[in-house]
């Protein structure tokens, strides 16, 4: 059995004639250190993990995922012929993307595995990965909690905080590349050139406002 990384240095250091007590001190110091991560790691490893549905955990709420997936499709995207109850103004306010941006996202993660819907063991489907990506959108947009979409899509906070983080960071690592870079000189120019006709000349990127604070704002813009 291999000796302890630190055992080891405190040995080089308790073995030096000339710094005999500051060795001693720093030795004892790695050695408290050592068991106290030891000690850490032994008490994360005894904690009861998530394990799924056991005896004694409080059952799930009957959620009816088709009915939160109804919704969604007859508010926002039309369900059996019949035009969406919100416009393509009032989608983009609340999603702050155009519809056709959210439905290139969402083509785009629907086939993740946490996203895609999935069967439980019961053989019923789960909630649709729909439910999943508006539900992220929605607390992107607002910067809500992750409960707040609950009466609308029917997820459960936890669902709708992975559903965030899963699509975070798809997004990251899949549209970073191609849009977290550089402009090309001729992207530049139209920037500029888009900005001037603005009233700002030489702009080459806009101002991220939205954490300002504003005294007067009026309360109809409360939140947005």
């Amino acid at each position: 059995m291999m000796d302890d990384p630190l055992d080891v240095s405190a040995d080089v250091l308790l073995a030096d004639p000339v710094n005999g007590g500051v060795a001693t001190a720093v030795a004892a110091h790695i050695q408290a250190l050592w068991l106290y991560h030891r000690r850490l790691s032994r008490s994360r490893l005894g904690r009861r993990r998530y394990i799924g549905s056991v005896p004694g955990r409080r059952p799930n709420k009957r959620r009816d995922f088709r009915s939160g997936l109804r919704t969604t499709l007859t508010d926002y995207f039309g369900l059996n012929g019949a035009p969406p109850v919100y416009n393509e103004a009032d989608f983009e306010r609340r999603f702050r993307v155009p519809r056709s941006v959210f439905l290139g996202i969402y083509h785009a993660v629907n086939d993740l595995p946490f996203i895609a819907q999935r069967i439980n063991a019961t053989g019923r489907p789960q909630e649709h990965s729909l439910q999943k990506v508006v539900a992220a959108f929605r607390v992107f947009s607002y910067g809500e909690a992750p409960d707040r979409t609950d009466e609308c899509v029917r997820l459960s906070a936890s669902t709708i905080a992975m559903s965030v983080r899963e699509l975070l960071r798809f997004i990251v690592d899949g549209f970073g590349p191609a849009y977290l870079r550089p402009p090309t000189p001729s992207e530049l120019e139209r920037i500029l050139e888009r900005h001037a006709q603005r009233g700002l000349p030489g702009c080459m990127g806009s101002l991220d406002c939205s954490h300002w604070e504003w005294s007067n704002c009026p309360k109809a813009f409360a939140g947005m």
